[in-house]
């Protein structure tokens, strides 16, 4: 197994994948698979990279499993990372759905694979409440959250600065249904009941019904789902 690990080695020190690409809904440069695959080919020398998908059945929802090996015929290294399928997506089928979480869930395991670091891709505080590039329509591209993790640390503070302002007459119902829409477009994969139990149970957030919320604690649960997202990217 050195030889391959060596080459590995090797593909890791020198790869250069740029995020060349650009999300104006998140106004944020980001990187595909497709990219990195392109990235990586005049590196391998008659190495090969072999990229697969299942789906696994994880508690009562379905993941994509995508699994990447770097081989030379006789050894090969591989990693895997995981997407979970949503139920539905507004505007995607079943087949653009499944499509978009592989995506999802071979980028992360190439990123795996070959040691690039996505930490400042749209999961992390680019997606933030507070950034005023948020606000915009525009269509973004599809992506998938990864499996939720829950903080036990406490909630981050209510974004007070959110820019711009929402309308006047916004209630604080109307602003989380503002905020679910967003993350949502930004994470197909996103549950919003899921995750907000989630965090009530590992004691995040009080359960407080959404209706009887005011502004403050509407604000609280936002960057608390916020900040859930990026520890889970």
């Amino acid at each position: 197994m050195a030889k391959i690990y060596a080459e590995l080695a090797r593909i890791q020190q020198g790869l250069k994948a740029p995020k060349n690409l650009y999300n104006k809904f998140g106004n944020y440069y980001y990187r595909n698979a497709e990219g990195i695959l392109e990235a990586v080919k005049p590196m391998l020398n008659g190495l090969a990279i072999i990229i697969s998908d299942e789906p696994v059945l994880i508690g009562e929802r379905f993941y994509i499993k995508a699994t990447v090996t770097l081989t030379d015929g006789s050894e090969c290294v591989s990693t895997v990372a995981y997407a979970r399928e949503d139920e539905t997506k507004k505007g995607m089928d079943g087949c653009q759905i499944t499509g978009a979480c592989s995506s999802y869930a071979r980028k992360y395991a190439l990123n795996a694979l070959l040691m690039i670091d996505d930490n400042k891709d749209s999961d992390d505080d680019q997606l933030s409440p507070k950034n005023p590039e948020n606000s915009r329509e525009t269509k973004p591209s599809p992506r998938q959250s990864a499996p939720a993790s829950v903080s036990t640390q406490g909630s981050v503070p209510a974004p007070q600065a959110a820019a711009p302002e929402p309308p006047k007459q916004e209630t604080p119902n109307d602003y989380i249904k503002r905020w679910i829409k967003t993350i949502g477009e930004q994470h197909p994969g996103f549950n919003f009941l899921a995750t907000r139990k989630a965090l009530i149970e590992g004691g995040v957030v009080k359960e407080i019904p959404s209706a009887t919320m005011n502004m403050d604690q509407a604000k609280e649960l936002i960057n608390a789902i916020v900040d859930n997202l990026k520890k889970a990217g």
